[in-house]
């Protein structure tokens, strides 16, 4: 009998339960973040694959502490953010993460991934995943250092409908990752197309051409 969590082709998704408590990431945390890119028909299933990972890890020497998976409203990304305890950790959870994908070669799910170990570079509102929310939250990739991603904070803070915003820096510090939580969606588009949303990003990196509006859809604290 395969597992849940390998039998992708046919969308067995029994172990993924949407949910859980709200999850915040504390300034100075190791986390890794992988991205994959999927097709909309495929998001459950990659939902699904990454919670059996994350559970998996949380008794693992990956020791994933705390986790949160978002889902992009177009249903094309599947995000998975995982504190752990730093390189070692996060070497153990490449190294799981990797054989599990070679077993399941067969039952791709993502057209592409990408991951990365990045550090919680700063934190301000309430940066917490509730899956319970009803706020809009966005995700994206700034092409800059995380001390230069910190300067979107203010632009971002002093928005209409903000709610909260994490900088995560990436280990080697040549881009970074920035999580917007706002009221409602329409203030995630006014903000980011306001002139003030053009200096501030305009001024750190690439334009954010990657950003995504997401929702977290399972939290494991």
């Amino acid at each position: 009998m395969t597992r849940p969590h390998e039998d992708l082709e046919r969308h067995t998704l029994t172990d993924h339960h949407a949910g859980g408590p709200p999850v915040g990431f504390a300034p100075g945390a190791w986390c890794a973040i992988d991205v994959a890119h999927v097709k909309a028909a495929r998001v459950g299933a990659g939902i699904s694959t990454y919670e059996t990972l994350i559970e998996k890890g949380r008794t693992s020497s990956a020791k994933v502490r705390a986790a949160a998976v978002l889902r992009s409203v177009n249903n094309r990304r599947v995000i998975a953010l995982l504190e752990i305890a730093g390189h070692d950790a996060f070497r153990h959870l490449t190294s799981a993460w990797d054989d599990h994908h070679l077993h399941a070669e067969r039952h791709t799910v993502a057209d592409s991934r990408i991951l990365g170990l990045y550090r919680v570079a700063a934190v301000a509102g309430d940066g917490s995943f509730d899956p319970g929310s009803h706020d809009a939250y966005a995700f994206e990739h700034v092409g800059c250092t995380p001390e230069r991603a910190r300067g979107l904070i203010a632009a971002i803070a002093a928005a209409p409908g903000f709610r909260g915003v994490v900088v995560f820096g990436a280990d080697d510090a040549t881009t970074s990752a920035v999580v917007y939580r706002f009221e409602h969606a329409g203030q995630v588009d006014a903000f980011r197309g306001s002139a003030a949303a053009q200096r501030a990003v305009g001024a750190v990196g690439d334009g954010g051409e990657s950003m995504s509006a997401v929702h977290p859809v399972r939290t494991f604290g």
